[in-house]
């Protein structure tokens, strides 16, 4: 076991980086599915000082008519759930960059290709990953509020969002039939990128053991070499 974590030493700090590169691949594509959500805004708006907006918008304040929203208040639940979604697609923008400083800095201290570990890999090797972990973790909370509100808020967030999408009438049409077919709001791609957040934390937490594990290694070789020499 031992000769095969020596030997497969690169695969955990490969691994660790190809996290890294997907992170900010992915911060590319996690606001798409929910464009829609987007909203005009102004500080009069969000403040609930007006009641209804420039033309555009005409269909949110008719859905709130009939429902236990005001126009104010819906409108707040699109543009506080799409900013929550921007916020969690920075964070995961910056855990990729803030991954792949993290494994420089284990290169520099030659963490990844040094036979024997001492002090200076042994403090880059735990600090590093736990960084980066904590740093995971704050992202994963920051997924969570999203997703939270879209299943809080559901129903308005979708008929927000398809009438952001389509004619003004066609909405109209859709809600006043109470035709939810063409809902396009889900939670998938938000629990989806919260489970690959959770592997990587994972990931780094066994790469931190691994580190931990080559020092004490290589401590108690040096021990068994001194008291072999010593005899």
């Amino acid at each position: 076991m031992t000769q095969f974590l020596k030997k497969h030493a690169k695969l955990f700090y490969l691994i660790f980086g190809i996290f890294g590169f997907a992170f900010i691949i992915l911060a590319c594509f996690y606001i798409t599915p929910y464009n829609n959500t987007a909203v005009n805004y102004n500080s009069e708006v969000l403040s609930g000082e007006i009641q209804s907006i420039q033309k555009g918008n005409e269909y949110l304040a008719l859905f709130s008519i009939d429902t236990d929203y005001k126009f104010s208040e819906l409108y707040q639940i699109m543009f506080k759930f799409n900013r929550s979604v921007q916020t969690a697609n920075n964070m995961i923008l910056y855990l990729g960059v803030v991954s792949l400083v993290m494994l420089a800095i284990m290169f520099i201290c030659a963490n990844v290709s040094r036979k024997k570990y001492y002090i200076s890999n042994l403090v880059s090797g735990v600090v590093c990953p736990a960084i980066t972990i904590i740093f995971a973790i704050v992202t994963l909370i920051f997924n969570f509020l999203p997703l939270s509100s879209l299943s809080k808020n559901y129903d308005a967030l979708n008929w927000g969002a398809l009438g952001n999408q389509i004619t003004y009438q066609t909405a109209i049409d859709l809600w006043k039939a109470n035709d939810t077919s063409q809902f396009m709001l889900s939670s998938l791609p938000l629990i989806v990128y919260g489970i690959v957040i959770i592997i990587f934390i994972l990931v780094t937490g066994m790469l931190l053991a691994y580190n931990v594990f080559r020092y004490m290694l290589t401590k108690k070789e040096l021990s068994e070499k001194v008291v072999d020499q010593n005899a």
